[in-house]
């Protein structure tokens, strides 16, 4: 079986933000998609896996832009899991425009955890021969974000999980966590500036009701630090980066 799979995308309204531009959200979407599809593809798939009472999540995916996609073009999104450790099962992510340019590169790190949320040593989990790549998006990506923010910081955004965050492992899905984190940022921000890539780390399930807040902390000019919390717990962090003004 091949080690790599495609699906084609065109941008819909709904999937661009306020400047026309493919979504951070929207974009883990595909991803999602294209994970999923080849999962099933590779005997590994949520409907297996649902049968042994373990499911797939994402644990931390990193994200470089060189161009967002605008509404209305068509992208090609590529995908190629690598081989596993003991656990861990890395893909990369490749997005390509009309033009065969490849204007995003992921790469993201996956699990697989059963009914008591224990992690499934990766020898244990199904699937199909595959070829699997070792050429990655990229190499060099810092899997390191802290999971605190100095004291003097105060919530930037709240928000309460409700049933249309939840997913199909009943728990709030994680590219719902792109839009609460992008939230951390006003229009004005995000008009002025180009956004470069991010990196979001999944650290535990948040659950209807929960109430999350989310902090900001400015590293440098150009790259934020948010992390949202259930009370005093971290639930998700990010690295958020841009490179230049808009006019520029």
């Amino acid at each position: 079986m091949s080690g790599e799979f495609c699906l084609k995308y065109s941008v819909r309204n709904y999937e661009s933000d306020f400047m026309q531009a493919l979504k951070p959200s929207a974009l883990l979407g595909y991803f999602q998609e294209a994970a999923a599809e080849h999962s099933q593809e590779m005997g590994m798939g949520f409907d297996r896996l649902r049968e042994e009472g373990r499911f797939w999540v994402l644990s931390k995916i990193c994200v470089r832009i060189s161009r967002r996609p605008m509404q209305g073009e068509n992208v090609t999104v590529r995908t190629r899991p690598h081989s596993p450790n003991r656990a861990i099962f890395e893909r990369s992510f490749f997005v390509e425009d009309a033009s065969a340019e490849t204007v995003i590169r992921a790469v993201s790190r996956w699990c697989v955890l059963d009914e008591c949320g224990r992690i499934v040593p990766a020898a244990k989990v199904p699937h199909k021969e595959t070829v699997l790549s070792e050429e990655r998006a990229f190499t060099d990506q810092d899997w390191k974000i802290g999971e605190e923010i100095p004291l003097r910081e105060k919530p930037i955004y709240s928000m309460t999980v409700a049933c249309s965050e939840y997913d199909l492992n009943m728990h709030m899905n994680n590219i719902k966590y792109a839009d609460c984190v992008f939230n951390c940022f006003s229009v004005k921000e995000l008009s002025a500036r180009v956004l470069s890539g991010f990196s979001l780390h999944f650290l535990r399930q948040s659950h209807e009701g929960d109430r999350l807040d989310f902090y900001r902390h400015a590293l440098s000019d150009s790259v934020y630090q948010v992390v949202g919390k259930c009370g005093e717990v971290p639930v998700v962090s990010a690295r958020v980066e841009f490179c230049r003004a808009q006019t520029e």
